[in-house]
Order: structure tokens, then sequence, then C-alpha cells
């Protein structure tokens, strides 16, 4: 499950308590859910950004007006430090989890079969970040631009910075005793992987997986559907990553993209797949009357191509969603948490097309 974080609120138990458990039309804990957790953020409370590019365009959907560019207000040391708390401070998201599955565990009857994995997002050393901040063991403030030097000095401090947030995340985990949660690896948040005159992040990735490799760590990434992204699949587990998820991008996007060329492209490079579904979305796209339906396809796909039972699944639901799903007045919302539930259990089975929500044109499951 994709745990998207806000800086300045804590997870609490409330919040995780329908991710861990289903529940029950009551809201009590009946059985276990999710068995692994990516905790992500994509700004600090400072405002400065985690992920690697913002959009200065007026839409999300790259069928709009859709400009991403490196971020101009790259986080800093300070900023890292922070998510390093969040995450894993006394009243951090781990220490939220696992107490949530504690607490779950007096009203199933039982604790889970194994511990809930969890993974940690990495923050991007933005090539816009000329004075990151000193971190312990470095002699002067690290510099990511290739103003002042050349590409292999930038990347170097770059990769400097990831290997001491990893260190720092092993230091911390291991400082706790934690019951019910294992440290699975990190993720890489940015969606491609870049380089050109000014980044390398290809040399950066390979550097910093050995890295991760000598703590026992997996590292984790969820590309968008391209074609260069599907080419970088192709040997991902030689190269760059442990686990990768392909977002089949079928959610948002009215021509190009379909669950089953995802699950195919998906297949054939030993990833896994992304299933996308939201509630709101503050953006107008040409798809938006079409969610139910082309989530249906999701869940279908599931079965149809084997991915439900065969390989990792990674959800994106928006933030709350799933809560919200199991109390929402709209029929379908309910159906479609409990589909989900089913899914996560590899219990579900396929059900006719939805209709789109705008009861104009149906949008059929691909055979």
């Amino acid at each position: 499950m994709l745990m998207y974080g806000n800086a300045h609120t804590a997870w609490a138990f409330d919040d995780l308590k329908y991710l861990v458990a289903r529940m029950d039309q009551d809201g009590r804990p009946t059985d276990w859910l999710f068995d692994s957790f990516l905790f992500l953020n994509v700004s600090a409370s400072s405002g400065r950004d985690f992920c690697a590019d913002v959009n200065v365009g007026t839409t999300m959907s790259g069928e709009g007006d859709f400009t991403p560019v490196c971020s101009p207000r790259p986080a800093n040391l300070e900023d890292w430090r922070e998510l390093l708390e969040f995450y894993l401070g006394p009243s951090g998201a781990v220490e939220t989890l696992d107490q949530t599955v504690a607490r779950c565990a007096s009203d199933i009857g039982r604790f889970p079969t194994h511990r809930r994995n969890v993974v940690l997002m990495l923050p991007y050393p933005h090539i816009t970040q000329a004075d990151f901040g000193t971190p312990d063991g470095a002699s002067r403030s690290l510099d990511f631009t290739t103003a002042r030097q050349n590409l292999a000095r930038a990347t170097a401090q770059r990769l400097e910075a990831e290997r001491w947030m990893v260190d720092e995340i092993v230091r911390r985990w291991n400082s706790r005793s934690w019951g019910h949660v294992h440290l699975l690896g990190v993720y890489w948040m940015f969606e491609t992987v870049y380089r050109g005159w000014d980044v390398d992040d290809h040399w950066l990735l390979k550097e910093l997986r050995p890295h991760l490799h000598r703590h026992g760590l997996k590292f984790l990434w969820i590309p968008f559907w391209s074609s260069y992204n599907v080419h970088l699949l192709d040997d991902y587990q030689r190269y760059y990553f442990d686990l990768a998820f392909l977002q089949p991008n079928y959610m948002f996007y009215k021509s190009g993209k379909t669950v089953e060329a995802a699950a195919h492209a998906a297949l054939a490079r030993n990833a896994g797949i992304e299933m996308e579904y939201y509630l709101e979305l503050n953006e107008p796209i040409a798809v938006e009357g079409e969610r139910h339906a082309r989530f249906r396809e999701y869940l279908n796909g599931g079965v149809t191509y084997g991915y439900m039972t065969e390989s990792a699944c990674a959800h994106f639901h928006g933030v709350g969603s799933l809560a919200r799903m199991h109390r929402h007045a709209d029929p379908i919302e309910r159906e479609y948490y409990q589909d989900i539930c089913d899914f996560v259990k590899g219990t579900y089975r396929i059900k006719p097309a939805t209709r789109n929500t705008d009861a104009r044109t149906p949008v059929r499951m691909s055979q």
C-alpha cells in the first residue's frame, strides 16, 4: 500500500487500521489486509520538496498541460532529518503501524503469520541543491549541482547523501524493538531514470544498490507507463532495482493505455503491477466519468492476466480513500471496498463490466 504522508500530520491508528485490517459493517477488524506499507512524503514541513520534479503546468495528466521540472525548492539535510523522525521517531509512522497491528490483533483474535513489511522512500537528491548540509562523517556541505564542479563530483556527493540516509534508517531501526514490522527496503520515488549533462541517476542507482544489499535491504521502484521506462525494466534487476511495479496509468489517460498491455509488459520483465484508483481528483481529466468502469478492468485483469495471485501488486488509492469507501453513501464505492479486500486476499472473482458513472458508454475489459 502506498502511504502518502503529510509532514504536518502524524499517522494515526484511525488512518492505518483500514489498511492493516478488513473491517466489518460496524468498523471492527475481522481479518488482516495489506502485508506491506510504503511510506512516502512529497514535501517537508518547510515546503521544500522530497520528490524529484514539480509540475509547472495546469494539469497532472500528460494529455493536458503537464510540464515537470526539477524542483526549485530542494529539500536539505534538515528536511531529511525531519523525514527520518516522521518515519522512525517515537510517534512516527512505523511505531504507529506496529501498534495498529497489535490493536487489530485483539479484535481479529490472532496475529498475522508474518511481520508487516515496511518500505521507506528515499528523498531525491536534487541537482538544484547547492548547499545540502554536512551529514555525519562529511567534511563539508554537499553540493549536488554542476555549477562549480563536473558531473562526476556532483553525482558522488548525491550518492554520499543517499548512503547517509540509508545508514540512518538502519541505525534508527536497529535501535528500536518493534514486534510486528519488518524493514524490507527503500523506495526510489522518481518514476523514471535520467542521464544528461547535469544529472546521472543511472550511475547513482547502480552504486547505491550494493550499499543497500550490504544492509540486507531491497530497492523498489514504480515507474509510470512509457516506452522508455518499459525499456529500463528489461534488465532492471541486473542494474538498478530488486522489485519494480509498472503503473498501467489506464485510470488517468483517455487513450494509449490498457490494463492488458501493462500486464503483458510487466510479466515479460518480472515486474509487478500498480493498482490505481481514487475517489476525488482536483483537476479535469478526459476519463473522469469512467473511473468506476476502468477500475473494474484493473480488478478483472488481476484474474484474467494472473497478477492478483502470481505477482506483487502495489496499490494507489488516494489518501484515506479505503476508509471512506468502507462507509460511503454510494453502494458502488462500498462494493469496491469489498472487492479490493477480496483482491488483496486473492479471492476476488471476475464481475461484469461496470458502466461509466456518466451512464453513456460502458468500458469493457479487453480479452
